[in-house]
């Protein structure tokens, strides 16, 4: 039994070929980069006390256009702009690491310009730095691909806006005030994009399947991508009266953990929708 071999066919087979192939998630990766999420919150609580950065509303707006950009480079290679091994760094999950370098590297040089009084407040250079980002790639995406279903953003939004907004009216009907909280209506926003994104692409427009495992399971059975919605409210209502309950006297932690749940929704959320405006044909 060579060892080493079967070490190197099963790093292949479950982490290596899913991304230079692009086949999406399985059970083993998913697990592992769950895993690798959990260290990366405290790595990250750990930075944040060495920066001496208060984590709050504030900076979590200022951090939102880098959602909105990490979620758009991953569009650049569904696009084929890029070519392997670069395009690589462009999937899941290493895009993730990618926009997470980008975003490391602009906050600590925004950080920089406020400690050196060469600016008031780091988190309006930061803010308007993912805004120009963001803006460069859509430019990229606009100025090389034919626009494809051009309607899908008004689609998903429409259907986002009216999830969110029933859940919202539900929520103050029945007094559950930790759901008519701002930030996490924008949670529970996000995830209702993501899963209009997901029943746009797959029931809507169509040519479109799930590559999330949990997800999968779940479509598979039901046949169709509405059933994200059950799905999505399932799982993070309750996650959100977890940490309202339990985190909120850490609020360092109470805010990355927020932060994360926008980033797990809005992420995928904006990338599906780009790849129907621009992939889909």
């Amino acid at each position: 039994m060579d060892i080493g071999s079967d070490i190197g066919s099963f790093i292949a087979k479950y982490y290596i070929d899913p991304i230079v192939y692009n086949e999406g998630y399985n059970v083993v990766n998913t697990l592992t980069y769950a895993i690798i999420l959990g260290i990366s919150l405290f790595a990250l609580l750990k930075l944040m006390a060495f920066l001496k950065l208060k984590i709050d509303e504030r900076l979590i707006v200022a951090t939102a256009p880098f959602i909105i950009l990490g979620a758009s480079l991953r569009n650049l290679e569904d696009v084929h702009l890029l070519s392997p091994p670069l395009s690589y760094m462009f999937i899941t999950p290493l895009v993730y690491v990618l926009a997470f370098l980008i975003t490391l590297a602009a906050l600590l040089i925004c950080v920089y310009l406020e400690r050196s009084h060469a600016t008031g407040d780091y988190s309006r250079p930061f803010f308007w730095t993912g805004v120009a980002g963001t803006a460069l790639v859509w430019a990229a995406l606009l100025l090389t691909q034919p626009v494809r279903v051009w309607w899908a953003p008004l689609v998903v939004f429409s259907l986002a806006f009216t999830f969110t907004g029933a859940v919202y009216l539900l929520a103050r009907h029945f007094k559950l005030g930790f759901l008519t909280m701002p930030l996490n209506v924008a949670i529970l926003g996000a995830h209702m994009f993501d899963a209009s994104s997901t029943f746009t692409a797959i029931d809507i427009v169509g040519g479109f399947a799930e590559k999330h495992v949990v997800p999968t399971l779940f479509i598979d059975v039901v046949h169709t991508g509405f059933v994200m919605y059950a799905l999505k409210l399932a799982v993070f209502i309750p996650v959100i009266y977890l940490i309202e309950k339990y985190f909120v006297e850490d609020r360092d932690l109470y805010y990355v953990l927020k932060f994360v749940l926008l980033v797990l929704g809005f992420g995928p959320g904006i990338r599906n929708t780009l790849e129907l405006v621009f992939v889909h044909g």
